[in-house]
């Protein structure tokens, strides 16, 4: 089993080094490791089916207690098995999608270096290799929703998902750090400890979610980021990165318990509703879809929540399916169109109706139309909140808003006062044979529920007659107010349409302190340590010349001085040595005078 888990991770990443190397057979290749690469997920989960458990740890300071490593449990195993599985559909759509695309092998090479990253994650054995890869896939995914380069809202997306993402680590990295001091250990299973370590675990573990999940107040990334290539947005916000806020709160459940989950569940249920509504009112149809996956992960907030982790994970396999599915079927409506604008796409599914077959079915099962995969899961959600009224009452709320922003995009591709403008470009059989597989997975993905439930040891899943009941009368409810198109007040539907003014709020709570800070540090420099700056200059200007003065009148002046006595000593002693008698006998009387009026001096 050791082995099947490194190559779950090295396969996609030896993968993505040889796919940027093949150049124009990079389709092929790709397609081929990413098939060979759900492999092994596979059969771990078969492993994990069965009883299997299995860990392989790198002991980095082991004195200290710190390893990085990967392990196979239940959650890790499926997981893995959900990420292989869709990632493998995605890049066989990309081989279509990416046809006639000269830098196909970059963007097919970054997708399935993607997929290693993420297997990494879900597979990290202890909270610090966990954090590695958490960093990774931030960091992929910028690079990914970055890739058009011709489209001038790639590079800002990405610099905001890559931004608000990261701003939102920092809690990651607190709690970490926060863990280990308390414990001394980071390994996963431990319970919170006490004090304020122990709230700041929790805390930095929720808003490392929320921030990876798009969770309100920090969804509207994920609109920015669907200026990538759809595969890109079918891949990162189906399974993989947003999912990862969702797989960390059920990981760390244990430290989680109490506050902090009551937290989880509030912040899952407001944006679940809050992102229906910013959803409906959406003009891009990747953008519906965005708002979409932000308001279905509060969902799997609220089930996360309210104790019931294996709904929340079930949910996460059923909205993977579904939502990849119905990215995948927008990049086809979008290589017929050239845009996804909703207006310029209507009537596109008369056009291409194997690919509006897929896209509804998808949308129906996020919708909870039984008896799709969501249904399911969805109704165990709304069981789960049951015994919290508000929660209950939000998630209904929500759930009749899921059926009214699917309708609404379907209606629009079925008109048939747009029809007759699609073309049809290369590669569009790959393409459909994507959209294909995971509408199957979407119809009979319901009966995964029991088995994912035992394998991640739940007695059963939540579900009451009550809870079925309304479920159904929300989905009838959300299509019916879409039908009848009720008038709405234009500032609504503009707060809708501008995410709930979120951006502004942001820009109020972060980048205007940021920026009145900065103007005022500028002017501190400018007025206060420039002035500083002058006047140290000046002083050591003047003690620069103090000091040249002393040298040249001083120092200078008595080397001098000494050298020219010198030289005068030097001549007159050489008149001393002329080889002349009489000279000589002239200085030796005169000196012997001079003794004798000295001895004289003396004795007086």
């Amino acid at each position: 089993m050791t082995v099947l888990l490194w190559l779950s991770v090295g396969l996609p990443g030896l993968g993505a080094l040889v796919v940027r190397l093949t150049g124009r057979r990079s389709p092929s290749v790709a397609g081929a490791v990413a098939v060979a690469s759900a492999v092994p997920p596979a059969l771990l989960l078969a492993g994990a089916a069965t009883g299997s458990r299995a860990s392989s740890d790198f002991h980095w300071l082991p004195g200290e207690g710190l390893g990085v490593g990967l392990r196979l449990d239940p959650l890790s195993a499926a997981m893995a098995a959900t990420v292989a599985g869709v990632g493998a559909v995605v890049l066989v759509y990309s081989i279509g999608y990416f046809a006639r695309d000269e830098r196909r092998a970059s963007a097919l090479s970054g997708l399935l270096a993607f997929l290693a990253v993420m297997q990494g994650l879900v597979l990290a054995d202890g909270y610090l290799a966990l954090l590695i890869f958490w960093e990774l896939v931030g960091a992929l995914s910028a690079r990914l929703i970055a890739y058009t380069r011709e489209d001038p809202a790639a590079p800002p997306g990405a610099v905001r998902a890559f931004l608000t993402t990261r701003s939102a680590d920092v809690g990651f990295y607190l709690a970490v750090l926060a863990l280990f001091t308390a414990t001394g250990s980071l390994a996963f299973g431990q319970l919170r400890p006490g004090g304020g370590l122990g709230a700041i675990v929790g805390a930095g573990l929720v808003l490392a979610a929320i921030g990876k999940s798009a969770q309100a107040p920090l969804q509207n990334w994920l609109a920015g980021a669907m200026a990538g290539p759809t595969p890109v947005s079918a891949l990162l916000h189906s399974s993989t990165m947003v999912a990862a806020g969702v797989y960390l709160l059920v990981r760390s459940r244990m430290l989680l318990a109490g506050w902090p989950l009551e937290l989880v569940g509030w912040v899952g249920a407001v944006t679940a509703v809050a992102a229906a509504v910013i959803a409906l009112a959406q003009r891009d149809l990747k953008r519906v879809l965005a708002g979409s996956t932000a308001s279905q992960l509060g969902l799997m907030f609220v089930a996360a929540a309210a104790g019931a982790p294996a709904v929340a994970i079930f949910q996460l396999v059923t909205h993977a399916v579904g939502k990849a599915g119905l990215f995948l079927a927008t990049g086809v409506f979008q290589h017929g169109r050239d845009s996804v604008a909703l207006e310029q796409l209507r009537g596109a599914g008369r056009d291409d109706r194997p690919a509006f077959a897929g896209f509804v079915i998808c949308a129906l099962s996020i919708a909870a139309v039984p008896p799709l995969a969501a249904f399911w899961s969805k109704d165990h959600i709304v069981a789960a909140a049951q015994p919290r009224t508000a929660w209950f009452v939000l998630v209904l709320l929500a759930a009749a808003g899921s059926s009214a922003y699917l309708l609404r995009p379907a209606l629009i591709l079925w008109d048939r006062a747009g029809a007759g403008r699609s073309k049809t470009g290369a590669g569009r059989m790959w393409m459909l044979c994507g959209v294909a597989a995971l509408s199957v997975a979407s119809l009979g993905g319901g009966v995964l529920g029991g088995p994912l439930a035992r394998l991640l040891g739940a007695r059963s899943l939540p579900s009451t007659g009550e809870s079925l009941a309304l479920s159904l009368a929300a989905l009838v409810g959300g299509g019916v107010i879409v039908l009848l198109a009720p008038r709405v007040p234009a500032a609504v539907r503009g707060a809708a349409e501008h995410q709930l003014y979120t951006p502004a709020l942001q820009r109020l709570a972060v980048e205007v302190p940021v920026a009145t800070t900065s103007r005022l540090l500028s002017a501190f420099e400018l007025r206060g340590l420039d002035r500083g700056v002058d006047a140290a200059a000046a002083a050591t200007l003047a003690a620069a010349r103090a000091s040249e003065w002393i040298e040249r009148r001083g120092v200078d002046a008595a080397v001098d001085g000494l050298a020219a006595a010198v030289g005068r000593g030097g001549a007159a002693s050489r008149r001393l040595q002329s080889g002349r008698l009489y000279e000589y006998l002239r200085d030796a009387v005169l000196g012997a005078v001079a003794v004798a009026v000295i001895v004289a001096l003396a004795a007086l």
